[in-house]
């Protein structure tokens, strides 16, 4: 391997890559059964995760990190909140924004999440070796934050 191979940071992702993310994606879904959130669908999952990341968030910002229309984002607030996991509240400058905020029942849900996520890694993880395991921590660690501003 040449010290150049990679100087452009692509690292070539093979299909057994591939195939290892989908083996771990479907550990998550299969082990969906066990996480407090199992009523709710993925998105709801997903914008109860995002709002525990992100903290309060306008729901035009929201929608627009999940890649979801303003119509289904508005459904997904609205399940949310009726479900007791989220509140609407007035956007603190802009008074034409509403931003969605997690409520004590939706902060269980996401600590909920984190617990099932920390369980999920640790299962993952169990087969490998310990120099593998902090190979896999570290990547996991250098991921970059969603940068929420920038979907807004």
């Amino acid at each position: 391997m040449s010290s150049n191979e990679f100087a452009d940071d692509r690292l070539p992702v093979t299909e057994a890559d591939a195939l290892g993310l989908m083996r771990l994606v479907h550990l998550i879904e299969a082990a969906h059964h066990d996480r407090a959130t199992s009523q709710l669908d993925l998105r709801q999952r997903l914008v109860i995760q995002g709002l525990g990341l992100w903290g309060p968030t306008t729901i035009v910002a929201v929608g627009q990190r999940l890649g979801v229309s303003p119509s289904t984002m508005t459904g997904l607030g609205d399940r949310l909140e009726r479900g007791g996991y989220v509140e609407r509240r007035p956007h603190p400058s802009d008074g034409r924004a509403t931003v969605l905020a997690l409520t004590r029942k939706g902060k269980r849900a996401f600590a909920g999440e984190k617990d099932f996520y920390h369980r999920l890694l640790e299962q993952a993880l169990a087969p490998l070796g310990m120099p593998a395991k902090r190979l896999v921590l570290r990547a996991l660690a250098e991921l970059p934050p969603i940068d929420i501003e920038s979907a807004a």
